[in-house]
């Protein structure tokens, strides 16, 4: 009952302003520039493992020669439109590049229906016949049509997707559109390429879901790319920079990917703070794309096949 009243608290104490904000009658922080530009798309095709963080939940991933980006949100604003207008939380930094600017994308990868996370007018932007979707159980009504196809994923269910091996793995969430629909699903993922492995948390509160990955014969992941901001008063739905840390080391995870964190103005949170507060607790030389607009190389295509010879 605490957590609900906390939270009721924060959202009474955070709308009023929001909705100003987003009908123009209170004047919303200025938008502070990316940090870099998207990769360029010589040394992104060249790659075997990459990243860049795009903002919020939105990460660019490379990996097997296959390109997938998560959870796309390319919008000003989180919200429903009212009157023409969308009603939201607006952003706070900018985007590093716009979608034409992406390199081709071969999977769009959703972990849940929330606003935040499934964006439509971003989604219809995206949808193209080489482009396949994967997405969350009894999602398939929310998704633009366009895209060339469409994978759903229970928990636990594994599918090869354009040569990648993608398990859905059940984070602790919710995966409701709006307040009555809590039947969709909600999925975090296992992407592996025959080499390397990827977890894409999406959204989760602290959970032992991924602590298998880090026992037995192969174990551990090249890349965890988890959700470290809006945890208060929410730890019960988002985890704290401490418990993604956590969650990270549990599962033998090499490198941390922040993110859900400093993108979206968010008045109970200092920008900041998310990420001061994972570097405390995890190695800073292990932090990827930290900040929006920021990319990671692990090494080229060809770095393999030199080293076996």
């Amino acid at each position: 009952m605490n957590k609900i009243v906390r939270g009721g608290r924060a959202i009474l104490q955070q709308w009023p302003h929001v909705v100003a904000e987003s009908l123009g009658v209170r004047a919303a922080p200025p938008l502070l520039p990316a940090f870099g530009p998207l990769p360029s798309a010589d040394e992104w095709k060249r790659s075997c493992l990459a990243a860049s963080w795009l903002g919020h939940a939105t990460a660019l991933l490379r990996a097997g020669g296959v390109t997938l980006l998560t959870d796309p949100h390319f919008e000003e604003r989180i919200g429903l439109r009212v009157g023409g207008k969308p009603i939201g939380r607006r952003r706070g930094v900018a985007l590093p590049g716009d979608i034409a600017d992406l390199p081709p994308i071969d999977i769009v990868l959703l972990s849940h229906a929330h606003l935040d996370h499934w964006d439509r007018a971003t989604l219809k932007r995206l949808a193209r016949r080489e482009t396949i979707a994967v997405i969350p159980s009894r999602t398939h009504r929310l998704l633009p049509k366009g895209f060339g196809d469409v994978v759903e994923l229970t928990w636990d269910r594994e599918k090869v997707v354009a040569g990648l091996r993608l398990t859905a793995i059940k984070p602790r969430h919710w995966g409701a559109r709006y307040l009555i629909d809590r039947r969709r699903g909600y999925n975090s993922y296992l992407i592996e390429d025959g080499v390397r492995r990827i977890v894409y948390g999406g959204d989760t509160a602290l959970t032992t879901a991924f602590d298998a990955l880090g026992r037995g014969p192969g174990a551990g992941v090249d890349l965890a790319v988890l959700g470290i901001g809006n945890s208060d008063p929410w730890e019960h739905h988002h985890a704290t920079p401490e418990q993604a840390a956590l969650m990270a080391e549990r599962m033998g995870a090499r490198r941390l990917m922040p993110i859900h964190h400093s993108t979206f103005f968010h008045r109970e949170e200092a920008s900041d703070t998310p990420l001061l507060r994972l570097l405390k607790v995890w190695p800073s030389e292990r932090v990827v794309c930290s900040r929006v607009g920021e990319s990671w190389f692990d090494r080229p295509m060809n770095a393999d096949a030199r080293e076996a010879g």
